[in-house]
């Protein structure tokens, strides 16, 4: 057939073809229905760690040098169990539909301690001041004149580097360091002071910075080496430890966390030779010195790695956490700790032994570190176990478990279902039905019209193709009566409605069978 519509002629002569060929071949076809169901908790563990940061699994430090000399340390932690939900309803109309419910929990806590390091400081070497006298301390705040260049920061000094303040009148001051020279002119009344300032960089110590091989922007890196107080001796001790050939901000984060050569060497010493200065800026940051890196690997991870002891640090785990969840048996029923990464997604979420203990009391002695972390994501609680017990539904797995709270399928939902007559409904097919959003209002629609004890499985693609009672009262009104259920889902899918039967009725196309109307569709779609 070619695609334009058959004309009356051809219509015609499309009758004289034997018909009993034409109907001869198989009846249905398969049609496949897939429902799926994806509930996705997101969580996002966020700690404000005593270095002015937002910690979190994944660390972005960012050093500016002219607010503080210490870093602001980003920590990101994506803490991810996603619930994946995934329930497939394979219809075959002449046969039984199978429905295959698969959720897998995934957990994945990205930790990335890449630094990313900002010390941008574009022609800030001339602006005005802002003072104010704490105890030993003055804290100036420098803020840019121009309305086209705006910034401002702050950091602390010590007095002591200030002995000539001018009090109440205008004068002159300055602080000399190896990096350059601010002056400050203007005054101070009582603890408070503002005026202008000018830094001039010392050129020779910006030369001496690049011949150790720190490169960069001289012009954005001049005033951050002064706020940071970097010496030339530091210069050298940071390119005598092997870190050479590095940008130059990364320099300067190393100096505003003072990063000595102490610290180097412990991390060395602790097997760590080939550690970064992203790393050591990350580590440093989060405050991780030998006694934590010892703590972690004598509870339970001899091997872990920087960034993983970065995200445990982040995450408040410690030694005495770790052994608390030597609570999983593996194949020999020896106890065994879970990944790095997973212990990191577990104490995001609170997960204790006292969590996991809990569920002893209702048969799960021994969940999945996973399949715990997702159960937790969703408020899974032994509570919420025990009302599924109470019903008759014993040692239900955990991912259906995490299936049934992510449909919030609950008592009363099964209960509505046991007052229509359908009892001990398996869990999948309870997962099934919920999906669907198949009520036992739903069934009875159809019990009114004379389908009575529907099975389950025959629910399922009745409402995933959208079948209603009106959609079959259309057929009965041409005589079609006590159609089987499992012909319902070939028709509709196959585009076989009361009004197509009717007009192939008008045309001269009579059968008591709909199975011939769908090869008939099948066969010339909707040519005419």
């Amino acid at each position: 057939m070619n695609s334009k519509k058959l004309n009356i002629s051809r219509w015609k002569y499309f009758f004289l073809l034997p018909l009993t060929a034409l109907l001869a071949g198989p009846s249905y076809g398969q049609v496949v229905v897939t429902p799926v169901v994806t509930p996705v908790p997101v969580i996002t563990s966020v700690i404000t760690s005593n270095v002015n940061a937002v910690v979190t699994p994944v660390v972005n430090a960012n050093v500016n040098a002219v607010v503080t000399p210490v870093v602001n340390a980003n920590v990101n932690a994506v803490v991810t169990p996603m619930v994946n939900a995934n329930v497939h309803a394979f219809v075959n109309p002449v046969v039984t539909p199978n429905v295959n419910v698969n959720v897998n929990p995934v957990v994945t806590p990205d930790v990335n301690v890449d630094v990313n390091i900002d010390a941008v400081w574009n022609n800030h070497n001339e602006g005005s001041w802002f003072a104010e006298i704490k105890g030993d301390k003055v804290r100036i705040e420098f803020r840019s004149d121009s309305d086209d260049n705006s910034w401002s920061n702050s950091d602390y000094f010590l007095l002591s580097d200030f002995p000539s303040l001018p009090r109440g009148q205008k004068g002159e001051f300055s602080l000399k360091r190896e990096a350059g020279t601010i002056v400050f002119t203007g005054k101070f009344d009582d603890d408070m002071g503002f005026g202008h300032f000018k830094f001039t960089p010392d050129k020779a110590f910006g030369d001496f910075v690049k011949s150790q091989g720190f490169t960069g922007d001289e012009d954005r890196n001049e005033f951050s080496y002064f706020m940071v107080d970097l010496k030339k001796s530091y210069v050298e001790m940071i390119a005598r430890n092997g870190f050479k050939d590095i940008n130059a901000n990364r320099l300067v984060s190393l100096a505003a966390l003072k990063v000595d050569e102490p610290y180097i060497k412990m991390w060395k010493a602790n097997g760590f030779p080939d550690i970064t200065p992203n790393e050591l800026v990350s580590a440093k940051s989060m405050h991780i010195h030998e006694a934590y890196v010892k703590e972690i690997r004598d509870a339970g991870y001899p091997d872990i790695s920087i960034h993983e002891l970065v995200a445990f640090k982040s995450q408040d785990i410690t030694g005495d956490y770790i052994r608390s969840l030597k609570i999983q048996k593996n194949e020999d029923g020896k106890t065994e700790l879970p990944p790095a990464h997973q212990i990191i997604a577990y104490k995001s979420m609170n997960i204790d032994a006292a969590y996991v203990n809990s569920f002893k009391a209702v048969g799960y002695d021994n969940i999945p570190y996973n399949q715990l972390t997702a159960m937790k994501s969703m408020d899974i609680t032994p509570e919420f176990v025990k009302s599924f017990i109470d019903l008759g539904y014993k040692d239900i797995p955990a991912h259906d478990l995490i299936a049934l709270k992510s449909q919030n399928i609950d008592g009363a939902y099964i209960k509505t279902f046991e007052d229509a007559g359908y009892k001990n409904i398996p869990v999948h097919d309870l997962i099934a039905l919920k999906s669907q959003d198949i009520t036992p209002e739903f069934i009875k629609g159809f019990e009114a019209i004379g389908y009575k004890d529907i099975a389950i499985h025959s629910l399922i693609p009745l409402k995933s193709m959208d079948i209603t009672p009106e959609f079959i009262n259309g057929f009965k009104k041409l005589g079609f009566t006590d159609i089987p259920l499992n012909e319902l889902p070939g028709l509709k899918s196959n585009g076989v409605t009361p009004e197509y039967v009717a007009s192939m009725q008008e045309k001269g196309f009579k059968s008591t069978d709909l199975r011939k109307y769908m090869r008939l569709k099948n066969s010339f779609g909707d040519d005419k």
